[in-house]
């Protein structure tokens, strides 16, 4: 698949999954059940591949290998400030669309597997790897 239509493809996925304001921070069923699914790459590729992807993105970036970092850099607002913790799940959807945007339009990208992804993207697949090791 060329870059180009993957980026088309990877943001009208995300867009698709909600477009909000913001997320949570602790362990409620809302906020994982968005965090660890990274949406337009889910619709091309399957749970294993995401997995690998996960895999691989730890140990590129191993300052993010563990779950609290994740989800701390995930769940936190554009400013850095974590969310409330109370948060639904369609201002969950709306803050990781909003940061897989804003990672494609700064160029916050990473290669991994051949993959080119927004970092936010990596990460949810790397929550993902290590919520189902």
């Amino acid at each position: 698949m060329q870059r180009r239509k993957f980026i088309q493809l990877a943001a009208m996925g995300s867009a698709a999954v909600g477009m909000t304001g913001t997320g949570c921070h602790n362990r409620h069923p809302a906020f994982y059940s968005i965090l660890d699914k990274p949406g337009a790459l889910s619709q091309i590729c399957d749970l294993q591949t995401v997995r690998e992807i996960g895999k691989a993105y730890r140990l590129q970036a191993p300052s993010e290998s563990d779950a609290g970092r994740l989800v701390a850099l995930l769940s936190s607002d554009s400013a850095g400030n974590p969310v409330p913790s109370a948060s639904d799940k369609a201002l969950v959807q709306g803050l990781i669309h909003q940061k897989i945007a804003r990672d494609f339009e700064t160029g916050n990208t990473v290669i991994v597997k051949g993959w080119i992804l927004a970092v936010t993207e990596a990460r949810q697949c790397a929550l993902l790897y290590v919520n189902n090791q």
